[in-house]
């Protein structure tokens, strides 16, 4: 499976093909990716299973703005001349790599929730500070939603 990722300049591509490619060796699947980061439309072809747009939200200098704009829209018109299936991903850090899995979890095989939770638990087991200390949002609504959600089958 072939999945393309694409971006104005300036819009982490690159990074979010490295977070991907991270996420999907620690994580079991009986299909192979591919991932290819594309600097230009023109290299385009049909063969991709799915194309991730970088979204425009990053901070970028206000002069680069008008570039950064029309190489968007350049990508967009040349992914829908070229019939390719693409979504868009926002988001900085883990925040763009779940989106991207919620993108990606029908393609990879996985439900959605399932994507982002396997992403998620991953990323609590890594923290090595207390709840205490943390003051981020997305953390503290995961505890949450942990708190009120129905334990596993199984679980106690």
């Amino acid at each position: 499976m072939k999945i393309v990722l694409l971006g104005a300049p300036g819009t982490g591509a690159q990074d979010l093909a490295d977070a991907l490619a991270a996420h999907l060796a620690a994580t079991p699947s009986s299909t192979p990716v591919t991932l290819v980061v594309l600097a230009d439309f023109s290299a385009l072809d049909q063969t991709a299973s799915m194309a991730l747009l970088m979204g425009l939200d990053l901070p970028c200098p206000p002069d680069q703005q008008p570039a950064q704009q029309a190489a968007d829209a350049q990508l967009r018109a040349a992914l829908d001349a070229a019939g390719v299936a693409y979504r868009v991903v926002y988001g900085t850090g883990p925040a763009r790599l779940a989106s991207a899995l919620r993108a990606l979890g029908a393609v990879l095989g996985m439900p959605e929730s399932d994507a982002v939770q396997a992403n998620e638990s991953r990323a609590a087991r890594l923290r090595a500070y207390g709840c205490e200390k943390c003051s981020d949002p997305v953390c503290e609504h995961r505890l949450f939603t942990a708190l009120t959600r129905p334990p596993a089958p199984g679980c106690a």
